[in-house]
């Protein structure tokens, strides 16, 4: 079982470490590829996982397709920061195939070279050769097929992904395998040996190939990016161009307010002058003007353009970007003309650009600094506030007219247009520096830095321009020099690494034959030597007619005997020849020496041998036959001595026994108890007190024999037990019989842990106290119960009135308190005798208890005086009803002896309604008093105490 653990310990160690090399390898592999990625000239997991398969077959395929899966959504996530569905389905894919191909590889390898190999014969490595492009095309056709039915390349770069695929996927499994034996094949002796003489050289060659590579491939990169360079130019001169162009726009249209001194603008002018300037600048989305108007100027203002446009307004924009009617202010600046006027910016017209907290900042630095100011990239009001753009202001001051001039743009046009002919080819980021917010952004990567970078100023603003080649440009640009000269380079690594395997293999495969049979000799000489003087038992050796040939010396030592005196004896007769009983035993009996006949094993636990002195040895005997050339030419026995464990054992039995007996003779109830419940050993005592056989007992629980009343606080202790909370509990308890009665027990419960404190089981004692509780109630009956009516007497009365004031304070459940006085009663009992008022008495109570509900409480004080304590009433109606109703009980007649006699009561009522000044002794005596009204006023009625 331990050894099994640690395989599969190991297996895991392995599988993880494999998917560690895959994920990382794969990562460098990836770095030598050609920009966009496509192509790398060699893929080194591919030949790892091959290898991996090839050595331990296919339960590192987990692994491998978790290296795969993990490897390319690490690539997914790279190219975007994010893991997407298709990333998922791509790492997926590409998973199986190159789980298939290790699974498939390795098998074809194995089949065909076997393994363990050295892999040093010319037809092993001819054939590895020739296998490895066969073996590798499973992963480039499963691999490049699904990404293009998921559209991911183009059905043009097939063949060149494809070729790109298989030719990585061979140079990886040539370089890697070798390398990879190095490290993990067997036999271990002779690949570690060949680290020096064929990774070394390897590595070197490989480090110096990649070198070579990267010197060449940064050259080819750099001659790729000539034309970038000027695309990039080409770029930024025309955004500077546009820039410019804007900042001429708004000075053009200045000058149209400047030369107007002393009057207005009118909006034809405006329109005619400023319709020119938008023909010459198509780009320039709108031209606004927006006057400054004061608060006191604001009425005349609407009112006149509200000849213009009807129901004109000086607008804002609100928390939801909708326009509203603007709120007081000490001035605004509406728009009052633009151009293009048509209804997506007719819709604007009047709005405040002051109250945009954006647009304000840049009017107030613009009139500030006197000259145009460029906005941060914003939502414009325009289409409802989804165009992003960004406007220029320049501030009139000093004219006819003061306010602000702004001109327009829209990202997806001003900058959209001119970006947009360049797409196929460069990737473009406009990036406002002071806000860091993109104008304009087509790159896949945002984090990605531009090969090329500009910065420009506009309008006071910083702008920085980044462009990045696009992945058709690498395409149409791609050198294959280095990535030929890397391919070649690395088959010759493989050739190099396939000649040094047969050079160093033929040597190494001579030296370790020599040495594994020097090895197998000393192995041979020793290994009996060991097995038989270091082990704890005793071994010896018997030829076919069961005579001694070998022992060892702690067969010796076990049976007093010297190696002289064993050898050539037979081993039955001279210490197997008899039992413990001292009666005969032949040798054609002994099974020991039968196992040449039977040529079958034999084992017993316990068998008799007799040491040189006479004493015996208890013995636990293996004896097996032993073949030569199919023929058994004698027996191996070995024995060790068990007579300690005999000592223990008997002791072990006699320790039970006086267990048992004392449990079974002990004078109370005895029993062990399963965690669950069940009595699993019983006394004879416990079986009397329950009713139950011992059979009978043992097949059930604790809880089915215990009282249902009983049973919760019994199982609450025994939680307590296992949670180790006590380490003990008693209690009283009831038992019910097996003849369905009752017997009241008195429990004493422990529980058994083992050496890690764990619960094993209960021990119960268990006596029976039937006849002490009986005892304990008659004492009980006597102290709270009168002993003529069976009522409670004062006592229990005083507790009860303590019960019903408790119930008060916590429920306010009011109660009354009756006190009942039998009229006449004392010439009854001075003229017929006590006899016949003890038969009275007994009436009286029987009639009071069947007016009133359990709840309730009827006491005898004493004499002929009776309590009621009547609980839980809404009113002192409730009360009334039950005097009424023990009036009429009282107007029937009581029979004694045959002669009817009529009896009344006089009775007298207090309500406890919550007062806190009423004591239980104040209640009591107002009852008292009411009673003794009821009896001043006639008797045989009843009165109610007022505090009146």
């Amino acid at each position: 079982m331990i050894n099994q653990l640690s395989i599969q310990n190991k297996t895991v160690t392995y599988s993880l470490l494999l998917v560690l090399v895959y994920v990382i390898t794969g990562k460098l592999g990836l770095m030598l590829a050609l920009p966009p990625g496509y192509a790398s000239a060699i893929f080194p997991p591919a030949g790892i996982a091959i290898a991996a398969t090839f050595v331990a077959g296919r339960a590192v395929l987990p692994a491998i397709f978790l290296g795969s899966f993990l490897l390319n959504i690490l690539v997914g996530y790279s190219a975007g920061h994010q893991v997407t569905v298709t990333d998922i389905e791509v790492a997926l894919l590409i998973a199986v195939a190159s789980a298939l191909q290790a699974s498939l590889g390795g098998w074809w390898l194995k089949h065909k070279i076997k393994y363990p190999t050295t892999l040093d014969s010319p037809i092993d490595v001819v054939t590895f050769f020739i296998s490895a492009p066969v073996i590798c095309l499973i992963s480039a056709t499963i691999s490049v097929t699904g990404l293009l039915s998921l559209g991911l390349i183009e059905e043009s770069l097939f063949f060149t992904s494809w070729a790109s695929w298989w030719i990585g996927d061979t140079l990886g499994l040539i370089v890697m395998l070798p390398l990879t034996l190095v490290a993990i094949g067997e036999p271990r002796e002779i690949w570690r040996k060949r680290a020096l003489t064929i990774a070394v050289p390897m590595l070197i060659t490989f480090a110096l190939l990649i070198i070579t590579f990267v010197v060449v491939s940064r050259w080819e990169r750099k001659e790729s990016l000539v034309e970038f360079d000027a695309l990039s130019n080409q770029i930024s001169e025309q955004l500077r161009v546009r820039f410019e162009s804007q900042e001429a726009v708004i000075g053009q249209t200045s000058a149209l307010f400047s030369y107007r001194t002393s009057e207005k603008v009118t909006r034809q002018d405006f329109y005619h002058f400023v319709s020119a300037i938008k023909r010459e600048y198509p780009m320039t989305y709108a031209i606004e003007w927006a006057p400054k108007v004061m608060h006191r100027e604001r009425a005349s203002y609407v009112k006149q353009l509200s000849k213009e446009f009807k129901e004109f307004e000086i607008k804002q924009v609100d928390a939801q970007r909708k326009l509203v009617t603007s709120s007081n202010k000490d001035f605004y600046f509406p728009i009052t003309y633009i151009v293009p006027l048509k209804e997506a910016t007719r819709a604007i017209l009047g709005v405040d650009l002051a109250s945009l907290p954006d647009r304000k900042d840049v009017i107030q630095s613009a009139i500030n600094l006197k000259k145009a100011i460029a906005s941060p990239p914003t939502r414009l009001i325009i289409n409802d506030g989804t165009e992003l753009g960004l406007m220029l202001l320049y501030p009139i001051h000093g004219t006819s007219q003061d306010g602000v001039l702004s001109t327009v743009l829209r990202a997806s046009v001003f900058f959209g247009e001119l970006f947009k002919p360049f797409a196929h080819t460069v990737h473009v980021r406009l990036t406002d520096v002071q806000s860091g917010k993109d104008l304009y952004n087509d790159f896949t990567d945002n984090q990605i830095e531009g090969l090329y970078t500009r910065d420009f100023k506009f309008g006071g603003r910083y702008y920085r321009l980044d462009t990045l080649p696009t992945a058709l440009y690498y395409q149409q640009h791609r050198g294959w020099q280095s990535w030929n000269m890397l391919a070649i380079g690395l088959f010759g690594t493989g050739l190099m690494g396939a000649l040094l395997l047969i050079g160093t293999g033929y040597t190494a495969r001579i030296e370790n034959l020599v040495k594994q049979k020097t090895e197998e000799l000393k192995d041979s000489f020793y290994r009996f030597q060991e097995i038989t003087s270091t082990l704890g038992e005793g071994i010896y050796v018997t030829d076919i007619n069961g005579m001694i040939t070998f022992t060892n010396p702690k067969a010796q030592e076990l049976l007093g005997h010297s190696e002289s005196d064993l050898l050539g004896q037979n081993a039955h007769l001279l210490f197997h020849h008899r039992p413990i009983d001292e009666s005969g035993h032949p040798e054609r009996e002994c099974v020991i020496n039968g196992v040449v006949h039977s040529k079958q094993p034999y084992k017993s636990t316990e068998e008799i041998f007799w040491h040189k002195s006479g004493s015996p040895i208890y013995v636990s005997v293996n004896s097996v036959p032993f073949f030569r050339n199919n023929e058994i030419i004698g027996t191996l026995v070995v024995f060790d001595d068990i007579s300690d464990r005999k000592k223990i054992e008997l002791a072990l039995r006699a320790s039970e026994k006086s267990f048992k007996e004392i449990i079974e003779y002990a004078p109370i109830g005895i029993a062990i108890v399963s965690l669950d419940g069940r009595f699993t050993v019983v006394n004879q005592t416990l079986c009397n007190i329950v009713g139950y056989t011992n059979d009978e007992l043992i097949r059930r629980t604790f809880q089915e024999i215990t009282h249902p009343d009983d049973l919760s606080i019994d199982l609450e202790h025994v939680q307590r037990l296992l949670d180790g909370e006590i380490d003990t509990y008693r209690m009283e308890k009831r038992y019910i019989r097996k003849d369905k009665m009752l017997v009241w027990v008195q429990l004493s419960a422990s529980i058994f842990r083992d050496e890690d404190l764990t619960p094993q089981y209960f021990i119960a004692q268990i006596e029976d106290i039937s006849e002490r509780k009986i005892r304990d109630n008659e004492v009980h009956q006597h102290a709270y119960f009168d002993t003529l009516t069976k009522l409670p007497n004062r006592r229990m009365l005083m507790d009860k009135l303590n019960q019903a004031f408790s119930q008060f304070e916590q429920y306010q459940r009011k109660f009354a308190l009756f006190f009942l006085d039998l009229d006449h009663f004392k010439q009854i009992n001075d003229t017929l005798g006590h006899d016949v008022g003890d038969v009275i008495l007994k009436e009286a109570a029987s009639r009071l208890l069947s007016c009133v509900r359990s709840s309730d409480t009827v006491a005898r004080l004493g004499g002929d005086e009776f309590v009621i304590i009547l609980t839980e009433i809404a009113s002192a109606h409730d009360a009334q009803m039950l005097a009424e109703e023990i009036l009429h009980k009282f107007s029937e007649p009581i029979e004694v002896n045959g002669s009817e006699l009529s009896i009344g009561t006089s009775i007298g009522i207090a309500v406890y309604d919550g007062d806190a000044k009423t004591s239980i002794k104040e209640l009591m005596k107002y009852a008292d008093s009411a009673m003794y009204e009821s009896k001043a006023s006639g008797r045989n009625r009843y009165s109610f105490y007022t505090s009146t």
